[in-house]
């Protein structure tokens, strides 16, 4: 067995733990990253591609909605060579959706988020294939994100400055001393390789995983696994994002990716991130939501159909009663649990949107600084991040 020490080891290599070893290569801390398979195997690689403006939660959900709002501006500034600058429309076909708006409208003035209405002459004039049963459109600032690169850009960076990175290889076990995990045991799956990492901290950030991590402490989290289903089609007959105006539900939204769109997403609550498929219902269910704001779509052909696992998780007094993933907010949390399970050492980052993980490692490191006495702020929102 290989012995080894470092201050904080991370567990996890999608956007969030890939923020995260960022974050702390960038304060000076040496660190490293286990990941079970290859970066962003897991929901990373497996959402829409939505860069939020925000819109989508500026009424259920505005604590997330103002985060989106503010990050969405900041990776414009430090990564723009994974956005692409659509812009987004929400779009009121029927009374419903009318009744919505001004609701809607409200929401975004509260968490400061662009919006201008435009008249249905208007909007069509900019996205000719979209219903012609279109009343208004409100013009947010949604875009394109690129998560392969926003992570593999993380990871760049944080090996640049002295990081380590070890892929195929999962965590094993959580060592312990007392009342504290002091690191980590993991095992190389391409070369048979063990680990023993003494740590002075250990970052979960293992996305809908989180919950088998943490027993390997003996102790649990609330989390709720959301499968979001998702559609890919075989041409771009719009140029924006397009989300149905309206609280969010199946099938609301179209993603322009590339030269494809994605039409997403569902919501569908699952008991294992490893074992889950897409539904024939999911797909007759997107695509049926999907033609009713770009009637175009039913001429289209399927590409792939995918789906990733939403963690969300709430506190305990706050998840009585939810049964369905869309009733669960999608802020993220920073998890002490020494604080919530007497176990020092050992910090959860769940929840949260790629759109949001910069701000999420900068809260998960902020708590870190504070655990091991050091005063070193944050700079990942001023440093442009590497390509990936």
């Amino acid at each position: 067995m290989k012995k080894l020490e470092t201050q904080v080891v991370v567990i996890g290599g999608g956007i969030t733990g890939s923020g995260v070893l960022r974050d702390l290569a960038m304060r000076g801390f040496d660190a490293m990253l286990f990941e079970r398979g290859n970066l962003s195997e897991g929901t990373t690689g497996n959402f829409h591609g939505l860069l939020h403006s925000g819109g989508r939660y500026a009424v259920k959900d505005q604590p997330t909605a103002r985060e989106c709002i503010q990050e969405n501006r900041i990776l414009r500034e430090i990564a723009p060579q994974a956005i692409e600058d659509t812009g987004g429309f929400f779009v009121v076909l029927d009374d419903q959706d009318e009744a919505f708006l001004p609701i809607f409208l409200q929401g975004c003035e509260n968490v400061g988020i662009p919006a201008e209405v435009l008249s249905g002459t208007e909007a069509l004039k900019e996205e000719p294939n979209l219903s012609p049963q279109l009343r208004q459109a409100v013009a947010v600032p949604d875009g394109s994100v690129d998560g392969w690169d926003l992570c593999l850009g993380s990871v760049n960076a944080a090996r640049a400055l002295g990081a380590r990175l070890f892929l195929y290889t999962p965590v094993t076990e959580l060592l312990r001393e007392g009342d504290r995990v002091v690191g980590v045991q993991a095992v190389d799956q391409t070369s048979g390789d063990e680990y023993q990492v003494r740590a002075e901290y250990v970052v979960n950030a293992s996305g809908p995983w989180a919950d088998q991590i943490v027993r390997l402490a003996d102790i649990e989290i609330p989390i709720v696994l959301s499968k979001g289903t998702m559609v890919v089609l075989d041409s771009r007959p719009v140029t924006r994002v397009i989300n149905r105006c309206r609280f969010p539900s199946d099938g609301d939204i179209i993603v322009p990716v590339g030269t494809t769109i994605v039409l997403g997403t569902t919501s569908v609550t699952v008991d294992d991130p490893d074992s889950f498929c897409v539904d024939e219902w999911e797909i007759y269910k997107v695509l049926e939501e999907g033609m009713e704001m770009a009637p175009v779509i039913e001429d289209m052909n399927i590409q792939r159909c995918f789906a990733g696992v939403r963690p969300l998780y709430e506190p305990p007094e706050d998840l009585a009663g939810v049964e369905a993933g869309r009733e669960v907010s999608r802020n993220h949390f920073v998890l002490d649990h020494e604080q919530l399970d007497s176990l020092g050492g050992f910090i959860t980052i769940t929840g949260g949107k790629v759109t949001t993980f910069r701000l999420m490692a900068q809260d998960t490191i902020d708590l870190v600084c504070e655990k091991m006495g050091v005063d070193e702020p944050c700079r990942t929102h001023l440093e442009l991040l590497p390509t990936g």
